[in-house]
């Protein structure tokens, strides 16, 4: 993903990569998105789990992605009307609304717990937050890496606020 777009990655290269026959890959995956949709469960988790606040967490996702901006670049070059955006917008919805199950002090589980429709909530979350990536790949990272990280959790904080 740092040298490749998505769209033009195979799972050939993939298996190459990793050196791993194609057969052992698809004893695991049933194909490139579903490597795709894992990783970044595992991903989202690790970063989620890592931080004590909402704070902790966004900046968290914001300075993962600036360590990561060919992958991303590469990521985002999919177009939002592209099945990579709707595949990484359910990941991210659904491991919102799986930390929804964990007691946390999180502003943003905490509007996931309170709210009418809990699912239709983490998509509001996931999608801005997607949203403010895509934004920030598009601009070329031109806004400050800090400036990002405060805008992201100011959203953050009134998306959640009652």
């Amino acid at each position: 993903m740092e040298t490749n777009s998505f769209d033009h990655l195979t799972v050939d290269q993939i298996c190459n990569e990793a050196l791993l026959h194609r057969s052992s890959f698809y004893r695991y995956f049933n194909d490139k998105y579903d490597l795709l949709e894992q990783t970044m469960d595992t991903q989202i988790s690790q970063i989620a789990d890592s931080g004590e606040s909402e704070e902790d967490v966004v900046k968290q996702f914001v300075l993962y992605i600036d360590g990561h901006k060919d992958m991303i670049r590469h990521l985002a070059s999919s177009s939002s009307h592209s099945s990579l955006y709707t595949e990484m917008l359910q990941v991210f919805s659904q491991v919102l609304l799986d930390r929804r199950d964990h007691g946390t002090k999180d502003t943003v589980i905490k509007a996931l717990q309170q709210a009418h429709n809990p699912e239709m909530m983490a998509y509001v979350f996931s999608g801005s937050i997607i949203g403010a990536f895509y934004w920030w790949q598009k601009n070329n990272y031109d806004v400050p890496t800090e400036e990002f990280i405060n805008f992201a959790k100011q959203s953050v904080l009134s998306l959640s606020a009652k």
